[in-house]
């Protein structure tokens, strides 16, 4: 097994002794398993950030006091660069109490640096990697996304496939709608960071403003950092095309990319949709919702007991560049 370590630490004099502490755990019997240590050293903020966004890192040994960079604000700054990769500090006694308040802020553990030796790091890193999978695989499973409180992938997916069965055995129609933020909605015409307040700021905004569209009925989920997906039932109350217009045409500000598809089981069968998939959509005046373009033949396996992730991906690749 090959271990990514990134050591990020401006003292001359620690960097050495870690590293040497570091090279001693490269395929040490203190493992449960042999591992093989790979590391990348950097002295600055600046270049930690560089290591993060170019290599692959399984975790970092961070001293929050860089250089360019102290406290508790380096910390959140690798949390926002790779939320997905567990951190370890490494602080000096005074720094104990900040260290402690960083843990509960979502530091794996914290070190005294001239308290580490090979044992404790192996532990300590073993045991961080182990938390931060349980921590992953908690939040992957979790029915709501912590950022915009919507639905998260997997909850849509599967409340979506409940509400396509429904709509199949009732014989009503279903709309699933993709939602995605563009590029040239990004914080100063540049692209989407996780973590960062603005696009956070601005992915919050969004999801309100689809959740105040989309009205109360629909499920309604952040499928990934910038996409949102709608699945709407079809009722008595408003026909799924009324939604699907409204959100469409509510705004035009141009910061969503519109994709949409219809499940009509009364209307339209497997073979019947694929070869709709394929032709003009004025062709089909009837089945047009908003603006979206003709979708791809593989949508027609939604009206043949096939899950609804396969729309989803299709409508997603082949969305229409109406924007909301």
């Amino acid at each position: 097994m090959t271990l990514r370590v990134l050591l990020a630490e401006s003292a001359t004099e620690d960097t050495v002794f870690l590293s040497e502490v570091l090279t001693e755990l490269d395929g040490a019997r203190c493992w449960s398993d042999w591992v093989h240590l790979e590391t990348s050293h950097a002295a600055t903020w600046v270049d930690t950030e560089a290591i993060l966004a170019t290599n692959a890192v399984d975790i970092v040994l961070l001293n929050p006091d860089l250089r360019d960079s102290q406290g508790a604000e380096t910390f959140r700054k690798v949390q926002a660069a790779a939320p997905h990769i567990p951190v370890i500090l490494l602080v000096e006694p005074s720094a104990t109490s900040l260290a402690e308040h960083m843990v509960r802020d979502g530091a794996q553990d914290f070190l005294l640096k001239r308290e580490v030796d090979c044992e404790p790091l192996a532990r300590a890193i073993r045991n961080a990697m182990e938390r931060h999978r349980l921590l992953a695989a908690a939040r992957a499973t979790s029915m709501t996304d912590q950022l915009t409180g919507l639905l998260t992938r997997p909850a849509f997916l599967t409340l979506a496939e409940r509400d396509r069965l429904l709509a199949e055995r009732l014989s009503r129609k279903m709309i699933v709608l993709i939602a995605e933020r563009t590029e040239s909605a990004a914080v100063g015409g540049g692209t989407y960071t996780p973590g960062d307040q603005r696009s956070d700021l601005a992915l919050v905004e969004a999801a309100e403003d689809l959740r105040r569209l989309a009205g109360p009925a629909p499920l309604l989920a952040r499928l990934s950092h910038s996409r949102f997906g709608l699945a709407v039932l079809d009722t008595l109350a408003e026909p799924v095309e009324e939604i699907a217009t409204r959100l469409h045409t509510a705004a035009t500000d141009g910061r969503l990319a519109i994709g949409s598809a219809v499940f009509d089981p009364p209307a339209t069968g497997f073979t019947r949709l694929s070869a709709r998939g394929g032709r003009p959509e004025s062709a089909y005046p009837s089945q047009r919702v908003g603006h979206a373009r003709p979708l791809h033949h593989r949508v027609g396996v939604v009206g043949a007991r096939r899950a609804v992730p396969n729309a989803i991906m299709t409508v997603s690749a082949r969305r229409s560049r109406r924007y909301l």
